[in-house]
């Protein structure tokens, strides 16, 4: 079997991974962790993508920069988790849906 194959079955099943914690858990940091699985899946895809290409940079550069915002994006969400933590001292999402104005 081809490795792209196995990079991109590997990436079809973290994303369905990262899907299934999105629907399921209801805390904000769980939430975030599925989410962040979702963005490796995506990365892993590129990367796998990008070795059969003929300029093997164009893919590295576009993962690298898809971690960069990546990493911005998990630095935003856990400091809105801790702040809503603090605030409501909750961290279900349905709760903090339905305690809003």
């Amino acid at each position: 079997m081809d490795s792209i194959v196995l990079f991109l079955s590997l990436s079809i099943v973290l994303f369905g991974i990262g899907l299934y914690g999105l629907i399921s858990k209801r805390t904000m940091l769980r939430m975030l962790l599925a989410a962040e699985i979702n963005f490796n899946a995506a990365i892993l895809a590129l990367v796998a993508l990008a070795s059969q290409s003929p300029s093997p940079a164009t893919g590295e550069v576009v993962a690298l920069l898809a971690t960069g915002i990546a990493a911005a994006d998990v630095g935003i969400l856990v400091s809105i988790a801790i702040l809503m933590y603090r605030l409501k001292k909750r961290s279900d999402v349905y709760e903090l849906k339905e305690s809003r104005g």
